[in-house]
């Protein structure tokens, strides 16, 4: 079997616009270096500022924005934007990485409904609609003690992201505003970056139901490897990440999970997949537990089955 992935989160590129680091070769999780060592792998790369420390938030979402195209065009022969499943198909013919751009929290929005039209028209294909606290859009899962769910605009947010093709993203959203995307999404939704709260009982793990939920909209979760959603210790390995997956499979089923890792927007590392280049064990592993069939599913086959019946040709 291929080593071939999508992670459907990082954030990597916020990370190096403040590190002055390359996306080709840095010292964090994730780089062109170590993606070229799978088969064309999907990688989407989140744009996040912190709600309290970056200043105006949609300025600062379109100089990220930037230095993504910067980043991607310096780096040509080896990666390309991907803002259609066409553009992943030509990617994967020419071996290059796809990267796909999303934004975390719509603080960017600023209650504009034209600003979640323009980033789409910049290339944005996915939005995860809080961080972990409150915006324009609804209530995040750190602020669960409000028993807020989405606002008014962002009811309207989440239908003018499916009239546009753009993937709903639940991690981070409080209780309530994840049942109102429930709700209100007529298409397929995704966690990007959520895991297990039977497991690990914290406020950004999903309960069974909202995982059941997931897979009722035919949508995927994608298993972090943050050492605090995986146990309650802090201190994680490949072991407790695979108990996750496991125990989705078993409630769920295996078309309704993928990968979503956090690298590069994590403090802290589960022993043996502290970067990207570890995901080659993953994938061996995968095979082994569920054949080269049900890895495929879980590595890239289940996200893109999302993109191709969300995404607009």
């Amino acid at each position: 079997m291929n080593a071939f992935f999508l992670d459907a989160h990082c954030d990597t590129i916020t990370k190096i616009m403040h590190t002055k680091e390359s996306l080709y070769k840095n010292n964090d999780q994730v780089d062109i270096e170590r993606l070229k060592n799978f088969s064309h792998p999907i990688q989407f790369f989140a744009i996040w500022m912190h709600p309290k420390f970056y200043g105006n938030p949609l300025i600062y979402t379109l100089k990220a924005i930037d230095y993504f195209y910067k980043e991607i065009e310096k780096n040509e022969p080896y990666i390309a934007a991907a803002v259609s499943l066409k553009e992943i198909e030509r990617n994967i013919a020419e071996n290059k990485i796809s990267a796909v751009l999303t934004v975390e929290g719509g603080e960017a929005l600023e209650g504009e409904i034209e600003i979640l039209r323009t980033l789409y028209r910049l290339g944005v294909r996915c939005m995860t609609l809080t961080w972990n606290y409150q915006n324009c859009v609804g209530c995040g899962a750190m602020e669960e003690q409000l028993k807020k769910g989405l606002t008014d605009f962002g009811i309207e947010v989440v239908k003018e992201m499916n009239a546009l093709g753009m993937l709903v993203d639940v991690s981070h959203l409080s209780e309530s505003s994840f049942w109102d995307v429930k709700k209100t999404s007529s298409k397929p939704f995704i966690a990007s970056h959520s895991n297990v709260r039977e497991i690990c009982n914290h406020p950004r793990n999903l309960s069974d139901k909202q995982l059941k939920a997931i897979a009722d909209a035919a949508g995927v979760v994608g298993i972090t490897t943050y050492p605090l959603f995986l146990n309650s210790s802090g201190e994680a390995d490949i072991e407790d990440f695979f108990a996750h997956m496991d125990y989705m499979v078993k409630l769920i089923g295996i078309d309704y999970i993928g990968l979503g890792c956090d690298f590069d927007g994590i403090a802290t590392f589960s022993k043996g997949l502290e970067d990207v280049s570890k995901l080659k064990k993953v994938c061996e592993r995968l095979e082994k537990k569920y054949g080269c069939s049900g890895a495929e599913k879980i590595l890239h086959k289940n996200f893109l089955r999302v993109i191709k019946e969300v995404w607009i040709e």
